[in-house]
């Protein structure tokens, strides 16, 4: 062929492109009726359709059926047994994230999407339009008396009769002993039962706080002193904790902070040391564990719940008694995965959020590179961590299991930081690189922090993975990376953390070296982008304990025609529940081990409140009987298939 000829195909290539994409042009338009769709995404979608549509040599695109595409690019689906919460199934080139992403597939990305979302983050109008969701009755929660209008009233004592007292012309009297109850059924009916109850000029001082607030968290400020009590539920560093900083030093004292661990509590209080004037007799704080024992009987004038998605647990609830005239919850996660969101936010009060593309819109917040790397075994993750660990960047090692925990210290001669240990705060903050348990999963600030690795977790648990992952949010320096370790069985079984992350755009770079293909993908696969690890070095090392591998060995029962079948009629606590006994298929199972492996932090109580163990049993799904006064269940696909 002629090089003449060869110009002459390329003109034909780009006349044919440009009248591919000029089709797709005259149909785009229609996509503004999806709100949050950028201008950036329509333009991406349209250089991968164009794309798609010369790789397989066509011309024809059907103009028609492409406008309906781009009028409505996504489906909804109720979820069976959640009347509240539907899926949002949107293909995985449209990139936005609305909702809470639950799962993918090789072409989609499934979000789940409720008024709770709504009120945090937000769901644009035309998805909450085909909804058809209804304004709930305006009802407000005073004192003991719920109020509104007559036919809010009326609908009220039909509908929440047994939380209800005595019924009047303008109002129902409460049952005062079922109030937090009645609370939580109204705000799961979309109902936001808070009161106006503005803080009286009294109760504010302008007290010393070396911060000045953002033009939000002022929005967010004056609405807290319009209710008294409030929820903040802001990305990691961008000033929940400013908040009640401020809140502290503008309400007249005593105040009581509570947090769910003590490097928390050493946080605080270094904080309000350094950045106020509080004298110490002004304020505690106290870790839940601590307030629940010590701080019941007394009041404050301000109580202010650090990571408050803990609360609705049945260990923390009694949080709720503390005496108090003023609220402020702060949360960056408030999703729980025994559906009890609710309770987050009836503990609280009025929700006060942003969606997190606001903050990167206006630079507060920017996602750091992720790495996941999948090796064969646990040694080689001490290899790749070895690697890792060759220059001084400012890094936290993350290992859930305490075994790990003091193997890597010893192992890399670097400090352990867990439960039992002194001066976590200090430790933290002093050593280059610092292997750290739970303890420091969630509001640990550390503005020098360069790099997470993690080693060990809890589970699947995408909180955890989002609140580990976005302590570089508060890492000051530009060059910050997130590592993730997963041997081949971890990937297979614990992979649903790194949605967490996508769910809020995070890019994954997913590394494996001499693994089958077969094991990295699947229909729970996120999207990644593969790259090669550069290979080891070998290198001498000491012999190191070998943890004993978690009870979920791969199990094909799970892509059975059965077992598909019954999934779908299934709420989401169960499918976790029944997947795992699956995987570990005549096995016997306590409850307890069940819930510890789910990340409930209700423990058993939250397990049997939200499986239905007795239908699943009549169902022949499963088999439950008591073993050493624990209740177990179990599978036997393979007894019955054999």
């Amino acid at each position: 062929m002629s090089q003449e000829q060869k110009l002459g195909l390329d003109d034909i290539m780009k006349e044919r492109a440009n009248f591919l994409l000029g089709q797709l042009l005259n149909v785009i338009p229609a996509a503004k009726e999806l709100a949050g769709l950028t201008d950036q995404a329509r333009q991406e979608i349209e250089r991968q359709v164009a794309e798609f549509a010369l790789s397989i040599r066509t011309s024809k695109l059907d103009k028609d059926q492409l406008e309906s595409f781009f009028k409505k690019p996504y489906y909804l689906a109720p979820i069976h047994g959640r009347s509240d919460s539907w899926n949002l199934i949107i293909p995985k080139f449209i990139d936005i994230q609305i909702g809470y992403l639950e799962r993918t597939t090789p072409s989609f990305n499934v979000f789940l999407i409720n008024r709770y979302t709504d009120w945090v983050a937000g769901i644009p109008e035309a998805i909450k339009k085909q909804l058809n969701w209804k304004t709930p009755p305006e009802l407000i929660l005073e004192g003991e008396d719920l109020l509104g209008s007559k036919e809010a009233l009326n609908y009220a004592w039909q509908k929440y009769k047994p939380f209800l007292g005595k019924k009047g012309d303008d109002r129902i009297r409460i049952n005062p002993q079922r109030a937090f109850d009645l609370i939580a059924a109204l705000i799961k009916d979309g109902v936001l039962p808070f009161t106006i109850k503005p803080i009286p000029d009294k109760d504010l001082v302008n007290r010393k706080m070396d911060w000045e607030l953002r033009d939000y968290q002022i929005q967010g400020w004056n609405e807290f002193k319009k209710y008294s009590a409030a929820g903040f539920y802001y990305p990691p560093s961008t000033g929940k904790t400013v908040i009640g900083m401020y809140a502290l030093t503008h309400i007249t004292p005593p105040h009581l902070v509570v947090v769910p661990s003590t490097m928390l509590k050493e946080q605080w209080e270094q904080r309000i040391k350094l950045h106020t004037d509080l004298t110490s007799n002004e304020y505690q704080v106290l870790t839940y564990q601590s307030a629940i024992k010590n701080a019941t009987q007394r009041k404050v004038k301000l109580l202010i719940i650090d990571e408050h998605h803990h609360i609705p647990a049945n260990t923390f609830v009694k949080l709720a008694l503390i005496q108090r005239d003023y609220t402020i919850g702060l949360s960056a996660t408030p999703y729980r995965q025994d559906e009890r969101e609710e309770y987050i936010f009836a503990l609280t009060g009025k929700p006060i959020g942003l969606s997190w593309d606001y903050f990167k819109k206006i630079g507060l917040i920017t996602n750091p590179d992720c790495h996941v790397w999948i090796v064969k075994s646990f040694e080689q993750k001490l290899k790749k961590l070895d690697e890792l660990l060759q220059d001084t960047r400012k890094t936290i090692i993350y290992s859930d299991s305490i075994e790990i925990g003091k193997t890597l210290g010893a192992r890399f001669k670097i400090p352990f930081v867990f439960g039992v240990s002194k001066n976590k705060l200090e430790t933290v903050m002093a050593a280059p690189h610092v292997v750290v348990s739970r303890v420091g999963d969630e509001g640990v600030s550390l503005p020098e922090l360069e790099r997470v690795i993690e080693v060990s977790w809890l589970y699947a648990s995408r909180r955890q993975e989002l609140q580990r992952a976005t302590r570089l949010y508060h890492g000051l320096g530009e060059d910050k990376e997130h590592h993730i370790l997963f041997t081949e069985q971890e990937y297979l079984h614990d992979r649903e953390r790194l949605f967490s992350l996508l769910d809020k755009g995070w890019k994954i770079n997913l590394h494996s070296e001499g693994i089958s293909e077969k094991v990295i993908e699947g229909e729970a696969q996120p999207r990644i982008r593969r790259s090669k690890i550069i290979p080891e070095k070998k290198r001498e090392s000491a012999a190191i304990p070998q943890p004993q591998a978690p009870l979920t060995p791969t199990n094909p029962l799970l892509s059975s025609k059965g077992v598909q079948n019954a999934m779908p009629l299934m709420k989401g606590t169960e499918q976790n529940v029944f997947k795992f006994l699956i995987e570990n298929d005549t096995n016997w199972i306590t409850d307890e081990k069940l819930a510890f492996h789910l990340g409930l932090t209700g423990g058993v109580r939250s397990l049997q409140a939200n499986v239905r163990f007795g239908w699943m049993q009549s169902k022949d799904w499963i088999e439950r009987k008591k073993i050493e006064g624990k209740m177990a269940s179990r599978t036997r696909f393979r007894e019955i298939t054999a």
